[in-house]
């Protein structure tokens, strides 16, 4: 097939045509599945789900999420992917309603008590990058208008999948305006209202996961940014926390902040907040979500300062419990994707990155198999291995990091390992994709089989992780205490040859981190003179110290 180029507007719905792929849903996955599937000369009908508003979205990235869209954009020529991974590159109307993110801030506290400075790291994010919260409803409707500036179908405004099933010779989808569509294959990424699960016998009685937790989403008006609340010179070298994710940690839970008017251009006013907690903790909780929030916050005094002036723009919003995970996940002409598949909690950017890394593994087979009108089922289940395997990996950082919100010194270990295989995705993925675009072969970029870090990273990396994911299990289980377990991990970091020395990881003290120009040429001297062969493969002197356009990447 040859690609079709461009035009404004996508086509009308069409009950009379059998399209390629149906995906239904509306979100920002169905959205960029859509484009690639269409840029690629798949016929696509995109079908938006009650769903798509109403269920909590991730609202944050971090860099490795930027390297997996541009990965996206240069694999299957959607260039207008590439855009999320840098702010400065998206529309106006997508820049305005969403917010930036320079850092990443976790701020510990103790029923009762002030917020002590001491209990705090902020992660500063690098120049080169321009990360962001994205405004979902402007952001979602963004990556459906690019699925059809590429020829992708979309059935009217206002109308919504009512029921879907599919069968050997493909799948039906029923809408609310009466009109029944057909395709060949069927994506489903409508959420826990999935018709395709259910049909395949609904989720499991107890998810697969060993993280449990009730949330409380909302988006607020009149939260006081927390530097406003503790003064900055309390926080030396800080920068403002309100300019990055703020996640709030103490004893059985988070609550994280994503402001999405905190730039010059910015004029949403409103601020994402999602609370996370035990089930043990939200069993003693009000019933009512807006007062289960209100009984959280007015334990920790600065809490209750930042939120005193903050109303909902609509109602709050309980998870009961947050976790549920697919029984099945695919099967003859059918694959239930990201959302329909399972929900965990949001945090650490984990939502919008898994989105963009299960349409990245689900498309290229999807292409195949329509190009060569094989639906063979072996390719789609070697994608929901993949799927379950991610899903597993996150849930291990899901548990790892309620276990050490219980004390700073756990969490200030947990999060240097967390930042460390951060980067050193991002730059594996990036070394990745330029061999792919080198040879030819995208190969280096399907290792689904490692799970998790799904590409080829630097020796010792995966072992360093498992080893601080298991201390912290310890913990869990009352088989270590956390201050031996921190120092434990600040230990291996220590040791680990790969770990660039300026980052200081290992130093419990290094609590606020700003990536420099001088220690960006410090880094290169130890690129070229000690750091370990894979880890020189990784970096150069351009993708250290320069700045470039998503759109020239």
């Amino acid at each position: 097939m040859t690609p079709a180029p461009p035009t404004d507007a996508g086509r009308a719905a069409d009950p009379a045509e059998r399209y390629d792929v149906a995906v239904l849903g509306g979100t920002l996955a169905a959205g960029l599945l859509g484009a690639v599937l269409a840029r690629q000369g798949v016929r696509v009908l995109l079908v938006g789900a009650e769903d798509d508003r109403r269920a909590p979205s991730g609202e944050t990235t971090v860099p490795y999420t930027a390297e997996v869209f541009l990965l996206l954009a240069k694999r299957f020529d959607v260039p207008e992917i590439a855009a999320f991974g840098l702010f400065s590159d998206l529309p106006e109307e997508v820049r305005r309603t969403s917010g930036v993110k320079k850092s990443l801030g976790f701020l510990h506290h103790h029923a009762g008590r002030r917020h002590d400075p001491a209990e705090s790291v902020q992660f500063n994010v690098p120049g080169e990058h321009a990360e962001w919260h994205p405004y979902r409803p402007e952001v979602d409707a963004h990556a459906l208008r690019i699925a059809a500036r590429h020829g992708a179908a979309l059935v009217p405004r206002g109308v919504t999948l009512t029921d879907a099933e599919a069968g050997p010779d493909g799948g039906e989808v029923r809408a609310s305006d009466g009109r029944t569509y057909r395709a060949r294959y069927l994506v489903d990424c409508s959420g826990d209202a999935s018709p395709l699960v259910r049909r395949a016998g609904g989720d499991d009685a107890e998810p697969r996961l060993t993280h449990r937790s009730v949330s409380y989403t909302a988006h607020l008006r009149g939260v006081t940014p927390f530097e406003d609340v503790v003064p900055p010179h309390r926080h030396p070298k800080a920068t403002p926390w309100s300019e990055g994710t703020v996640h709030h940690l103490f004893d059985g839970g988070w609550l994280q902040l994503a402001h999405f008017g905190n730039h010059r251009a910015g004029e949403n006013p409103l601020t994402s907040v999602t609370l996370s907690v035990d089930p043990e903790v939200a069993a003693e909780l009000p019933d009512d979500p807006e007062k289960a929030f209100r009984s959280v916050v007015e334990r920790y005094p600065d809490l209750a300062r930042q939120f005193d002036t903050a109303s909902p723009v609509r109602p709050w919003t309980a998870h009961v419990p947050t976790q549920r995970t697919a029984a099945r996940t695919h099967g003859e002409r059918w694959f239930a994707l990201e959302r329909s598949a399972a929900r965990t909690d949001l945090f650490l950017s984990r939502d919008v990155t898994t989105a963009a890394e299960l349409v990245h593994a689900l498309a290229g087979p999807l292409i195949t198999a329509v190009r060569r009108d094989d639906f063979a089922p072996e390719p789609f289940a070697r994608v929901a291995r993949f799927q379950e395997e991610l899903g597993a990996w996150n849930d291990r950082l899901l548990a790892a990091a309620r276990t050490a919100c219980r004390d700073f010194r756990l969490w200030n270990a947990f999060s240097r390992v967390w930042l460390l295989w951060q980067i050193l995705a991002d730059l594996s993925l990036k070394r990745a994709r330029l061999d792919c675009e080198q040879s030819g072969s995208w190969a280096p970029v399907e290792r689904f089989e490692l799970g998790g870090i799904w590409f080829h990273a630097p020796e010792g990396l995966r072992e360093l992780v498992g080893r601080s994911l298991e201390t912290i299990a310890q913990v869990r289980e009352g088989r270590r205490d956390a201050a031996t377990a921190a120092a434990a991990i600040f230990a291996d970091l220590r040791r680990a040859p790969f770990v660039p020395p300026l980052y200081a990881f290992g130093d419990p003290a290094a609590r606020v981190y700003h990536f420099t120009f001088p220690k960006r040429l410090r880094m290169l001297l130890w690129v070229k003179t000690k750091a370990p062969a894979d880890f020189r493969r990784l970096l150069t002197r351009d993708n250290v110290t320069s700045v470039t356009s998503a759109s020239s990447r």
